[in-house]
This record gives C-alpha cells, structure tokens and sequence, in this order.
C-alpha cells in the first residue's frame, strides 16, 4: 500500500514527459482526496513513451486487462498520443473524473460503489 506522497515521489522517480502519460484510476482518485491509499500505480502512457521504455522494462506481455506490468508497483496501458486526455492534480497529469465515473457506472461492481457517489459529490462540489 502507499500514500499520496510515495505515489508522488514515485510518479518523480519515473521521469515521464509530461504529456506523454497520465495516472489512471486509483492513483488519480488519491490526488483527488478521494482515496487514503492505493495498492498499485497504473498509467495510460503514449506509443512513443511506451517504444522508448519497453526494453529497459522488458515489456513483452499484456495481462486480460491488456497493461504490461513494469514493476511491482507500476502497470501500463498504451494510447495513441493524440487521444490522452487527461487534467492535472498537485502538478501530474491526471485521468478526468468524468472518464472514471462513466467506466464505473459501466462496471456497476460493488466495489465502485463508494467510488461512484465520491466522484459524484466531488464533481457536484467542484464543477459551477
């Protein structure tokens, strides 16, 4: 499990450029203030991004999920660049709630259920 800083130093650590990725799910719901911890750090990250960094990685294999896991605590997905979309948090590139919320309304498991009433008294609160 980690905390919102250790995301952060982690997120530091990788040295991304920015543009070229964006914290997915949980870890964008902590930078929210939305969750206190977080087991894993998942990342939607460019094609460039993803041919620079697979050898280093030894990226080779999706999961179901189709993310590649680079590390204990770091899965990837890959996007064309021009379709990351994404807002910043605390200075990271961040997944847009709304695009959250509509995967979990879709998901319908139990387990998005607080997450669902969270994001949508956040967005309540937050978007006049």
């Amino acid at each position: 499990m980690m905390n919102k800083e250790e995301l952060l130093a982690k997120i530091k650590e990788l040295n991304f450029p920015l543009g070229d990725y964006y914290i997915l799910s949980s870890g964008c719901l902590m930078l929210y203030g939305l969750r206190d911890k977080i087991n894993d750090i998942d990342l939607c990250i460019s094609d460039e991004l993803f041919t620079s960094i697979k050898d280093k990685y030894n990226l080779k294999d999706k999961n179901e999920c189709g993310f590649y896991k680079v590390n204990d605590y770091l899965e990837v997905v890959v996007n064309p660049k021009d379709t990351l979309k994404y807002d910043i948090k605390d200075g990271c590139p961040v997944e847009k709630l709304t695009t959250i919320l509509d995967f979990k309304l879709k998901r319908n498991k139990e387990k998005d259920q607080k997450d669902i009433i969270n994001i949508q008294n956040y967005l309540q609160k937050n978007t006049k």
